[in-house]
């Protein structure tokens, strides 16, 4: 029988062990590749108001330096988001149901604080992805209903309300831009108080860095226009902060952020400034259609 001289023996191992470490090397990279380009996606996705990411989590708002004493308010929002495909089109639908707390002294008779559930707001955007173009736009349009839910008249506007609600978004690499621009006016509910006409004016700008790491600004721009007095009309924040979009294992992928505010412009008994938590469980698969 023919054999194999030693050193060709010993040259065949030693390169078959070099090739085995470089493709474990490869492998190893291209996956962390893969993963690093799933997590961009994701933060881009998650960034964008009317991306059709489905989405499930809260946003905590406390706010300082309210009212004549100061005092520090709380709202806690549950929010869900999803969607329908319908070609190049979605309906995408958001749900936020917000639970607020208010401290004893801010109560006009001291009875105490209040916790419970205020004004829900349901948003239904039909939108459409452009992104592919020159200017990479995405934008959406619909209708924000806000419904009379608040357990206490002190939570809540005491009206329903509608109007319409429009996005548009552009994700020029490594950047997500855009803003989200709505009216709301009171068709019914109580006819002690005062009817609702207010304005939100809320831009983005988000630039993401490595490993789902990214700087964030939503600053939330207000206006009630039936305010009594001009200087109660708007509240103007300036600030930011930082997110970032992670996988835990095999579990469902997650985003945090945290930002905070200064109100430059407000009400008098608004508040001075405000911290601003995110929390959210993601579920970027997407549903097979033959199932």
């Amino acid at each position: 029988m023919l054999s194999c001289p030693k050193g060709w023996t010993l040259a065949f191992r030693r390169r078959r062990k070099s090739w085995l470490i470089v493709g474990m090397f490869l492998g190893f990279m291209t996956s962390h590749m893969v993963h690093a380009e799933e997590i961009k996606k994701l933060a881009e996705a998650v960034q964008n108001p009317v991306s059709d990411l489905v989405r499930v989590g809260f946003i905590n708002g406390t706010f300082f330096g309210a009212g004549a004493n100061d005092h520090i308010f709380d709202v806690f929002n549950l929010r869900a988001a999803n969607n329908k495909r319908f070609g190049d089109w979605a309906l995408l639908n958001r749900l936020s149901v917000p639970l607020l707390y208010r401290p004893a002294s801010a109560i006009e008779d001291k009875s105490g604080s209040i916790t419970g559930l205020g004004d829900i707001s349901y948003t239904a955007f039909i939108a459409r992805d452009e992104s592919k173009r020159v200017f990479k736009l995405i934008g959406g349009l619909g209708p924000t209903l806000v419904f009379n839910s608040a357990t206490d008249n002190r939570l809540g506007l005491g009206k329903w309300s509608v109007g319409p609600t429009l996005a548009f978004v552009s994700i020029p690499d490594p950047w997500v831009v855009g803003a989200l621009v709505r009216n709301l006016w009171s068709f019914a509910g109580d006819k002690h108080r005062r009817k609702v006409n207010l304005f939100l004016l809320q831009p983005f700008l988000n630039y993401n860095v490595q490993n789902g790491w990214y700087l964030t600004a939503t600053p939330g721009i207000t206006a009630n226009w039936n305010a009594k007095r001009k200087r109660d009309r708007w509240n103007v924040p300036i600030g930011g902060g930082v997110g970032k979009v992670m996988f835990r294992g095999e579990k469902r992928p997650i985003n945090i952020n945290l930002q905070a505010f200064y109100f430059l412009e407000k009400a008098d008994l608004a508040p001075d400034w405000s911290l601003r938590l995110q929390f959210q469980i993601l579920f970027p698969d997407k549903p097979d259609p033959d199932e």
